[in-house]
């Protein structure tokens, strides 16, 4: 008996789907129709078949993320009594927030710029670059190019807490010019750092991977004069020396 080869199940597949898409596309298609139409028909249904897929994903991202909401506020009401606490699935970081400032410690950063206000994402460009650079596949790539995400911050003394809401969520507690605190995003682990600004209209993060990738991210956010916009500039820098797009955000007040 000769043996069937390895390679079969990947044509047996494209045959069945072939096979479903022949036969999908026949209860669409009238009887005696020309080639030209079957072909019209055939270009609808695969566009159709695209849209519901990728509904369907977003669907699971919407999901993905009500569950990260209620884990938060869990980790909210324990991370006092246990410590910093990572999400499960890796898509976010509750840190302790670092002891505020005296008075007079808040005193020398009198002229520093105050960025608390929540901020909802307006433009982007080159964000898709940006991704890409670090291998995230298109279709998530393509979901958070669209999204909107809502960024709050809170801004007392030197004491930074941003929190995200959008497909990817986050609340990470920062000291501006102190220790580094733990961040994660899906499934890479960071060690993040924060300084003001030469220009003191903004703050720097240095976001440096300490597991599941490699380099650093640097992401920078200014205030504009007005207090209106919120930009955001991130960069990827790699180990070998290889950097990213520089993708550019702006947000609104």
């Amino acid at each position: 008996m000769k043996a069937r080869s390895s390679g079969g199940g990947a044509g047996d597949g494209t045959v069945v789907g072939l096979l479903l898409v022949s036969i999908s596309a026949s209860f669409f298609v009238p009887h005696g129709a020309s080639v030209s139409d079957i072909a019209r028909t055939l270009h609808v249904l695969i566009e159709r078949i695209y849209v519901v897929s990728v509904l369907g994903y977003l669907s699971l991202l919407f999901y993905k993320q009500h569950r990260q909401s209620s884990r938060i506020k869990l980790d909210a009401e324990l991370h006092e009594r246990d410590g910093p606490r990572v999400a499960d699935d890796g898509s976010y970081v509750v840190v302790s927030p670092p002891e505020s400032l005296n008075a007079d410690e808040e005193e020398e950063d009198g002229d520093i710029v105050n960025l608390t206000g929540t901020f909802k994402l307006a433009k982007n460009i080159d964000f898709d670059k940006f991704l890409e650079a670090q291998g995230i596949g298109w279709a998530l790539r393509s979901a958070a190019n669209k999204a909107r995400p809502v960024h709050k911050i809170t801004h007392r003394g030197r004491t930074l807490r941003i929190q995200i809401t959008g497909i990817i969520t986050g609340d990470t507690t920062y000291q501006i010019g102190g220790p580094p605190v733990t961040s994660q995003i899906r499934d890479r682990v960071f060690s993040d750092t924060v300084q003001y600004l030469a220009s003191r209209d903004g703050i720097r993060v240095q976001k440096k991977c300490v597991s599941g990738g490699d380099g650093k991210i640097f992401v920078v956010r200014q205030l504009s004069r007005c207090g209106s916009e919120l930009t955001m500039r991130s960069k990827c820098v790699f180990e070998d020396g290889r950097e990213s797009a520089e993708a550019v955000q702006t947000f609104e007040r």
